[in-house]
C-alpha cells in the first residue's frame, strides 16, 4: 500500500535521489526552499521552509503525511563559513519537523546524520558505533546535538526517528558545499579538461559510499519494525575508503586525462577531524544490508551518468 511521504530539502545533494526511489511505490510530496521551474517540472517540487513549524504542519495535515525524510540543512564546508547561522538553521529545521509531527499523522521520520559528529577522541583510524564524540566543526556539532534529541525521543517512545551517519556521498549531482565534494568535482573536470585544484591533501583516507547504497540503506531502515533497530540515535555506515590521490589515479587508469594540483584549504582541517574507516557492523546485521558499490563500481557509475563513456 502506498504511503504519503514528505521530503524536505528535496532539491539537494541527497533529496532528489530519495524522491526518485520513493516515488516508485509511494505518494511523494517533494519540497524545498530552492524552487526552480526545472525542478518543479521534474519532481513537482513545492515550496516549503522547514524552519517554519506552522507551514510544515500545514503540509502534514494537507497531504496526510505518514513519513518524513528531512534533508533540509547546510553542508559541512559551507557551514564553517557561516557557523552560527548554520547551527541555527540545521537544528531548527530538525526540531521544527519533529514539533510539527507530534500528535499528527506522521509515524516515522528519517534524518541524516554525518561522520562529522566524530573527533580525535573517537579513534579516527577505526570508529566504532558507540564512542566519545567531541566534534570540532559547527556542522558536526549541529548533527551531534540532533542525535541526542533523536535518542531522547526514541528512548521515551515519543516519536519514531531513524538516522544514519553518512560518510562522503558519491553521485552525479552537483556538489552542495560538502568537504568531500572533490570526489565529484574531479569527474566534472574531466569534462571541462581543466586542471583541478583539490582542497584536500593527496593521501588523507576518508570513507565514502555510492548514493544508491545510501538511499537503499535508508529506505530499508525505514521499512523494518522498530524492534529490529538496536540503535536509538544514528547508525554508522560506509562502503569503501579512498584518498584524493587514489581517486585521481583510478580516473586516469580508466583512460581519462586529469591533472590535479593539491592545495589544501580550510576543508583540510575538517577532513582531518573525520574518520579514516568506519565500523558499520551493526547496521549490516540489523538490516541484513551490504553495499552494492565498491570504489571502482562507484567511479564507473558516476562517469556513466555524466555521459563521459
Amino acid at each position: 500500500m502506498k504511503k504519503n511521504i514528505l521530503i524536505t530539502g528535496a532539491s539537494g545533494q541527497l533529496g532528489q535521489f530519495f524522491v526518485e526511489k520513493l516515488a516508485e511505490n509511494n505518494n511523494v510530496i517533494s519540497s524545498d526552499v530552492n524552487v526552480s521551474s526545472e525542478l518543479v517540472k521534474k519532481y513537482d517540487l513545492k515550496f516549503l521552509d522547514a524552519s517554519n513549524e506552522i507551514k510544515v504542519r500545514k503540509f502534514i495535515d494537507k497531504y496526510h503525511i505518514e513519513e518524513i525524510y528531512n534533508f533540509a540543512s547546510i553542508l559541512s564546508a559551507k557551514a564553517e563559513k557561516y557557523p552560527l547561522k548554520s547551527f541555527q538553521l540545521n537544528t531548527n529545521c530538525f526540531l521544527n519537523v519533529i514539533k510539527a509531527s507530534t500528535s499528527s499523522s506522521v509515524k516515522k521520520i528519517f534524518w541524516p546524520s554525518s561522520i562529522a559528529v566524530f573527533s580525535k577522541e573517537s579513534n579516527l583510524d577505526y570508529v566504532r558505533q558507540d564512542v566519545i564524540m567531541n566534534p570540532t566543526t559547527i556542522y558536526g556539532a549541529s548533527k551531534l546535538a540532533c542525535e541526542k534529541v533523536i535518542n531522547y525521543f526514541n528512548v521515551n517512545g515519543l516519536l519514531d526517528i531513524r538516522s544514519i551517519r553518512f560518510p562522503g556521498i558519491v553521485s552525479s549531482s552537483s556538489p552542495g558545499g560538502g568537504t568531500t565534494d572533490y570526489i565529484v568535482e574531479m569527474i566534472n573536470n574531466i569534462k571541462s579538461k581543466k586542471k583541478y585544484i583539490c582542497p584536500i591533501s593527496p593521501n588523507i583516507l576518508l570513507p565514502m559510499m555510492h548514493v544508491s547504497d545510501a538511499v537503499d540503506a535508508s529506505v530499508k531502515l525505514m521499512s523494518v519494525p522498530r524492534n529490529n533497530i538496536n540503535i536509538n540515535d544514528s547508525y554508522n555506515i560506509s562502503s569503501f575508503e579512498t584518498t584524493p590521490n587514489e581517486w585521481k589515479n583510478l580516473i586516469c587508469e580508466l583512460g581519462y586525462n586529469l591533472e590535479v594540483d593539491f592545495q589544501p584549504d580550510f576543508r583540510q582541517k575538517i577532513a582531518d577531524s573525520w574518520p579514516r574507516k568506519i565500523d558499520d557492523k551493526q547496521i549490516r546485521k540489523d538490516l541484513n544490508w551490504k553495499p552494492k558499490f565498491n570504489k571502482i563500481k562507484t567511479l564507473k557509475s558516476v562517469i556513466e551518468n555524466y555521459n563521459l563513456t
